[in-house]
């Protein structure tokens, strides 16, 4: 017996002391339950305090379902170091410990024994983090009771609910020592039909498509609503698929993530199915961009050489950029709303709750936004419908506008990207100091 629990305690201790780079840090495994093994990479914060725990944790939560926060969250977004490893002017490590996971089980440097044992349902993937947060405070104790803020992007702000829903619920129960204040939710896959609905409406209003692009558009997105009423819901995400090709049909291929970009970038491949083509794209959770930059590696190639062996990973695990078996063990799950998780969570808890979204972005566009906004059914909502829309100054920069009432606040990021934090990192500096004090 005292032979396993010296390796348990040697294998905690060899994944804790592994680092890449200079600044300090943890990152281990947690068996989240069987089969399914769950990877964080925590950054401490380099603010100027005397201890760490000082400030708040930020856990990152990526989109797809399928994308790596240990990677495109890190390297490409917000992490201390850049892709040319060198450090980031705006990393968020300079006022909060950062927490990178793969998420779901199957992403990035999480790994599962069998496909069998892959999400299906958000349900259970906040079962899982909830998991992953009781092994996490079981090796770091000293975080105990220090507010927690779940920031996700593009699917990961719908995990991000139902993790709220079961994190909220353990540490009630006293089964988690978390101390969960606020989540934020970026240009957020919330409500899926609503999304996709507004795409033609969109494209429209910017000049991006003519009135005959606008229609096919909108007939590909009826048809994926009507699916879904149905309660077709494979078969919604399918045609969910096939909207966005109408989408590329009509514009010549815009960048989903950023309406505003140039278009030399690499275009969608025609040879694959309209489903493989939306799975991509989802997954990838960021503008598409020719890297141009000599110095700057390969996320693919970084991860599986210089990072995997700082870390120790395992050699069996091979990083991805993105899980196309994590999405579609997703794909039954994908079209449905959270809607009801954020009203649970306004109307029994006092947890912040904060929607931004990058005015740029088509697939999580900020007009369908608005609309399940303006459906939620809480005690402020009337409050919060007749607040006024303030703007947001930074740097003697208008960034955006932002609009408030008790718990729940909405941003909006006028030249924002999907990736908010990458494209306007002076507009969310404001969304983090509304919400923690700091940033």
């Amino acid at each position: 017996m005292l032979f396993y629990i010296f390796l348990i305690t040697a294998f905690v201790s060899h994944c804790s002391e592994a680092q890449f780079g200079p600044y300090k840090q943890a990152s281990d495994y947690v068996t989240v339950r069987e089969g399914a093994h769950m990877f964080y990479w925590l950054y401490y914060t380099t603010a100027p305090v005397k201890h760490y725990t000082e400030r708040p944790i930020i856990i990152w939560l990526q989109g797809g379902p399928g994308g790596s926060s240990t990677g495109i969250g890190n390297f490409e977004i917000l992490g201390p170091q850049d892709l040319s490893l060198k450090d980031r002017n705006y990393t968020w490590v300079k006022n909060f410990n950062v927490m990178f996971v793969d998420n779901p089980v199957g992403t990035g440097f999480s790994y599962v024994d069998d496909v069998k044992y892959l999400t299906k349902t958000n349900l259970e993937i906040a079962t899982d983090f909830v998991e992953l947060m009781k092994g996490f405070y079981e090796s770091h104790r000293e975080f105990e009771g220090v507010p927690v803020y779940i920031y996700g992007q593009s699917y990961g702000g719908k995990m991000a609910i139902d993790i709220g829903i079961e994190m909220h619920k353990a540490e009630k129960e006293g089964t988690l020592k978390s101390n969960l204040r606020g989540i934020a939710m970026g240009n957020a896959w919330i409500s899926p039909v609503d999304a996709t609905l507004t795409w033609g409406p969109l494209l429209l209003a910017a000049g991006l498509v003519d009135q005959d692009g606008y229609e096919s558009i909108q007939a590909a997105a009826r048809k994926a609503e009507r699916l879904f009423n149905e309660g077709s819901y494979v078969e919604s995400t399918n045609q969910w698929a096939q909207t966005q090709r109408a989408v590329f049909a009509a514009t010549t291929s815009v960048d989903f993530y950023d309406i505003l970009a140039p278009r030399n970038v690499t275009l969608p491949d025609t040879r694959k199915s309209a489903y493989e083509v939306a799975r991509e794209m989802m997954i990838r959770d960021s503008p598409l961009r020719s890297r141009s930059e000599t110095d700057e590696w390969d996320t693919h190639i970084l991860m599986n050489t210089r990072v995997k062996q700082a870390l120790r990973i395992p050699e069996k695990v091979r990083w991805q950029a993105s899980s196309n078996a994590v999405f579609n063990a997703q794909n039954g799950d994908f079209m449905k709303p959270v809607t009801d998780g954020i009203e649970k969570l306004l109307n029994e808890t006092d947890i912040i709750l904060t929607k931004y979204n990058g005015n740029a972005d088509l697939i999580c566009s900020t007009p369908g936004q608005i609309l399940w906004v303006d459906r939620l059914q809480w005690a402020g909502a009337e409050q919060y419908k007749n607040s006024p829309r303030r703007p947001i100054w930074e740097n003697d920069r208008l960034e955006g506008y932002y609009k408030a009432h008790g718990n729940f606040r909405f941003f909006w990021i006028n030249t924002g990207s999907h990736s908010a934090p990458r494209s306007s990192p002076e507009a969310l500096s404001a969304v983090l100091r509304d919400m923690t004090t700091f940033g």
